[in-house]
């Protein structure tokens, strides 16, 4: 869809991408939403994305109280009041946004109050409303983005430009307005988790914590931030990690370790460590050491890759494997 069309002139019209064909309506994106309801009517909204969620509370009627996944209590940066646009509100200490509270009339966004430039950097954000309408993007982007650009328009912002790279909710990438199928879709529950290796230039996504390869390289020398995006009336998104960790020896052999070891097993558990190691790589990059199942996407590698890309699950035996984890000279 032509980004300069407002979606109030294509009411009846289909978004048509390489996995999804979407039915949508201006009472599904502008009107807003009785506050005496407990929770959205999804069967009303003919553009909600059915993608797999982390944990089952949202079938359950108990998203509002959901903490699943919600582990950490330090963070190392949160949403920039400065850095938003007119329709992102803010809240829990600054943490969670909420975009277009009564309607939409566009696309707002937000961005982190912390620049990325030198380290690895892994954060997630957890979907906590409906994810529905034209987008609801995740990804990275320089000071020279205009948040406010797109206000009054119906798009996919993040992407758009040379100054941002970004992961739509259908599955899509977009930089430079080229788009580019990636993953399945997320939805309501999803947790995103995003890897930005500042060393090797290169950014990479998790969906429910599952690794789906890297997305965009070509990244090093650039000052990049946390950003997000949404069309959507009341929809909602909320860090609930956000960590980094210094290019190291130690850092490598961590990703070596990942790659080598199958990927049904947690390396923390498949290696034997002493224990003080063990718990200071837990607390910094468990995010990269965890199992995922052979369902998810292969090992991490060097070129772009695609959610139709054959699974790579590797053929290692499953037998406790000794591994000798080298320490950084300091």
């Amino acid at each position: 869809m032509d980004s300069n069309v407002d979606e109030k002139q294509q009411s009846n019209s289909p978004i048509q991408s390489d996995s999804l064909t979407i039915q949508y309506s201006t009472s599904d994106l502008d009107s807003p939403i009785s506050s005496d309801e407990d929770s959205i009517n999804l069967e009303m909204i003919n553009v909600k994305s059915k993608g797999e969620a982390f944990c089952d509370c949202h079938k359950k009627g108990k998203e509002k109280e959901c903490t699943c996944g919600e582990e950490d209590t330090c963070f190392e940066w949160t949403w920039d009041e400065e850095s938003k646009s007119h329709a992102s509100f803010i809240k829990e200490g600054d943490r969670e946004v909420m975009f277009h509270i009564d309607y939409s009339g566009g696309t707002a966004a937000v961005r982190g109050n912390t620049k990325l430039h030198k380290d690895q950097y892994y954060w997630e954000i957890k979907m906590t409303t409906p994810v529905y309408g034209t987008d609801m993007m995740v990804g990275v982007c320089t000071t020279d983005i205009d948040l406010n650009k797109c206000r009054h328009v119906f798009c996919s912002m993040i992407g758009q430009d040379s100054d941002s790279w970004g992961l739509s909710y259908t599955g899509h990438l977009q930089h430079k307005k080229n788009k580019q199928s990636y993953s399945s879709k997320f939805g309501q529950g999803s947790i995103v988790g995003v890897h930005l290796d500042m060393w090797h230039g290169t950014l990479s996504f998790y969906k429910n914590r599952k690794p789906l390869g890297i997305a965009y390289t070509g990244l090093q020398g650039k000052i990049l931030y946390p950003v997000v995006s949404s069309t959507a009336a009341r929809s909602g998104m909320k860090i609930i990690r956000c960590c980094s960790f210094p290019t190291s020896l130690q850092f490598m052999c961590c990703q070596v370790l990942r790659k080598v070891i199958p990927s049904h097993l947690d390396v923390l558990t498949a290696v034997e460590l002493p224990p003080g190691l063990k718990d200071f790589l837990k607390n910094n990059v468990q995010w990269l050491l965890q199992p995922f199942p052979s369902s998810a996407a292969g090992p991490l590698k060097s070129s772009k890759r695609t959610h139709s890309e054959e699974d790579a699950d590797g053929a290692g035996p499953s037998k406790r494997i000794k591994y000798k984890l080298l320490k950084e000279d300091k």
